[in-house]
């Protein structure tokens, strides 16, 4: 059997697997260089004399996940210019998504020996390639990752990339800021090691708060199975109301927890201006000294940052959902998720 390098995707031919990359991937190279060129009425002509007729559904499939936003976009003008003014009916939201996907996870050795978690296969796919389907599917294309252990590895198409080279010595938390100048809009905040629905998503989406975390009420049932992830390590919340009161790992009882968070947010503009704020206060104020659950902030959980926000005066929501999702954090988990898929995420 053979694997393709960019998304993991498996073959059972040499063939099979050139086939595949030349369609699957090489057409977004040339459908970023037609970008531009979508209102032109030499793009078909284009196409067909360079890639040929076969080539130019997938070319088309390439261009609309890359520049679909752009495509509706001149299509609703073209409309209007006819006296069909559909623009009202859609809503245009400049959002991205930051996944973080550093961490060394020595709890899935032999599994990442020679790859990061995110790349781990389950069902055929990779965690981070099913993160990457459902942001796109739900509209958002425009996604940063944070490479870390094995970033060499993470290699996406249209996708940017940036880099932790300190990732065995701090904690996710600085991860996510090597990303701070991707954060001047409104952006989900993803963990790399988890699987999640696509409804799941588009919840979260609707949510209007400032900021947001997706909390699954139901999480006990998630702890039946797992051993080695005790749930000292889940991140618990306690909330009054609509608001999440507190968060974090092994400070919460259990019977008093309201659900764990699971690794999925959203900040607005103005969230994300919030979370920039009290990070840079955090830096100075909490460098060398212990930052909530972590010795210092360099080495903090994103959790610890929520919790100063809250600390703070800062309102965080919860977005309450029941199961669909599932953490990988272990070889058990691993084995786990893998024999129960399609009862977790409804998929074949």
């Amino acid at each position: 059997m053979l694997k393709c390098e960019i998304c993991g995707d498996v073959f059972k031919t040499a063939q099979g697997l050139a086939g595949h990359k030349r369609l699957r991937h090489g057409a977004y190279g040339f459908a970023d260089e037609l970008g531009s060129a979508l209102t032109s009425k030499q793009l078909h002509r284009k196409v067909v004399n360079r890639l040929g007729e076969k080539l130019a559904d997938r070319l088309a499939e390439a261009i609309l996940e890359t520049r679909g936003q752009e495509i509706l976009a001149l299509y609703l003008e073209e409309l209007s210019r006819q006296g069909l003014d559909l623009r009202s009916l859609v809503r245009s939201r400049d959002i991205r998504a930051i996944i973080v996907a550093a961490g060394e996870s020595n709890l899935l050795l032999p599994l990442t020996e020679d790859k990061p978690e995110c790349l781990l296969e389950i069902g055929s796919k990779t965690i981070l390639g099913r993160e990457l389907e459902n942001l796109r599917a739900c509209g958002v294309n425009d996604i940063v990752v944070v490479r870390g252990y094995r970033g060499d590895k993470i290699r996406y198409p249209a996708v940017r990339y940036y880099d932790n080279r300190d990732y065995k010595s701090t904690g996710i938390l600085k991860s996510l800021f090597q990303a701070k100048g991707e954060m001047d809009a409104e952006f989900i905040f993803c963990y790399s090691d988890i699987l999640y629905t696509k409804e799941v998503l588009e919840l979260l989406l609707r949510e209007r708060s400032d900021i947001a975390l997706v909390v699954d009420i139901d999480w006990e049932s998630h702890y039946h199975e797992r051993h080695l992830h005790p749930v000292s390590e889940a991140e618990l919340v306690r909330v009054e109301g609509d608001r999440i009161i507190e968060i974090g790992r092994n400070i919460i009882p259990p019977g008093e927890a309201h659900g764990e968070f699971i690794g999925l947010a959203r900040f607005s503009k103005n969230g994300a201006g919030s979370l920039k704020v009290i990070h840079d206060w955090a830096v100075q104020n909490y460098q060398d000294r212990a930052f909530h659950t972590s010795p210092s902030v360099d080495k903090a959980s994103f959790a610890d940052l929520i919790q100063e926000l809250i600390d703070q005066g800062y309102p965080v929501s919860h977005v309450d959902i029941r199961g669909s999702w599932a953490e990988i954090d272990t070889v058990e988990d691993f084995d786990r998720v893998s024999k129960h898929l399609k009862s977790i995420l409804k998929v074949s």
